[in-house]
């Protein structure tokens, strides 16, 4: 009889111990393991001075970058750079003072340099006009709507300047709830707006860094999308269908952040990152860094964690 208990006991224990193996195999296997993409630096180009800005130039695969220079008349440029990391020519437009924001269209760039907007032609290089009027101060990014309207921030001003396709140049919307508008990118009928943040005073003082925001196109409406001030904030780009990525100068953190604000760092570099690119079908991002007159190309490569 105690040797039929004993046995009995054994099963028991064998059928525990093979349930408790189970269990944990079980357990192992639910355990997701999660993809995550992190921007990897590829190239760190040197010898743009005082880079600014950046867009990508479709037609040639190359990228555009201003150069403010050393602030002496007419040193400012635009260089083109290969996406390998390659200066290919710091003068492809020459000839401009401070320059900063750029967009380019079919056959245009556009260009702020300080109370202008200047527009080359997009193969040669060689500028066409300038678009200013009474009371600019400082435009700084461009933006060229989906009806070729031309939009450009002023951010000492607290306004936004367009260019309409007949050349008529005129401010278009004015207000401190734009918290000094620097970065501009049109979706849809928004317009989203990466601010520098309020300034107080004669001075020109800060009083507070800036929001994420947008403006309806058809209202003028400006609501904020960042829930907290993030920073200086430079450029701003479109990383999906939800997200967008934004820089912020002082701090030269470059983040994610939601359609409903939501903000995620995404990495951190020197003092001074401008106006990025990001191009979401490459996952490549280049960052304009003024300071240290170089231009920094990541890609977003998948790393499961």
């Amino acid at each position: 009889m105690k040797n039929i208990f004993t046995i009995a006991l054994l099963s028991l224990c064998i059928i525990a111990c093979k349930n408790e193996k189970k269990e944990t195999k079980k357990e192992t296997k639910t355990t997701p393991k999660v993809a995550k993409l992190t921007p990897k630096l590829l190239h760190e180009v040197s010898g743009l001075t005082h880079c600014e800005s950046v867009v990508y130039y479709k037609s040639e695969n190359v990228l555009l970058a201003s150069l403010i220079g050393n602030r002496e008349e007419g040193d400012g440029s635009i260089a083109k750079v290969s996406l390998d990391g390659k200066v290919i020519d710091t003068t492809f437009v020459k000839g401009l003072n401070d320059p900063k924001g750029i967009a380019i269209t079919n056959d245009k760039i556009y260009v702020s340099d300080v109370t202008v907007l200047v527009e080359a032609d997009l193969k040669t290089g060689e500028i066409l006009n300038r678009h200013t009027t009474e009371g600019t101060a400082f435009l700084n990014d461009v933006n060229v709507a989906s009806d070729g309207t031309v939009y450009v921030s002023d951010t000492r001003n607290s306004s936004i300047y367009m260019l309409k396709t007949d050349g008529t140049f005129s401010e278009w919307l004015k207000s401190e709830a734009l918290e000094h508008p620097n970065g501009l990118l049109q979706v849809g009928n928004d317009m989203y707006v990466a601010a520098w943040g309020n300034m107080v005073g004669a001075e020109g003082k800060q009083k507070q860094s800036g929001n994420f925001l947008k403006v309806n196109m058809e209202s003028k409406e400006i609501a904020k999308v960042s829930k907290d001030t993030l920073g200086n904030l430079d450029g701003v780009q479109v990383y999906d269908k939800d997200n967008f990525i934004i820089s912020a100068w002082r701090t030269g953190k470059i983040m994610k952040i939601s359609n409903q604000g939501t903000v995620e760092d995404l990495l951190t570099v020197g003092q001074s990152v401008g106006d990025i690119l990001y191009i979401p079908g490459t996952k490549l991002l280049a960052l304009p860094m003024n300071i240290q007159s170089q231009l920094l190309i990541y890609e977003f490569q998948e790393v499961t964690e």
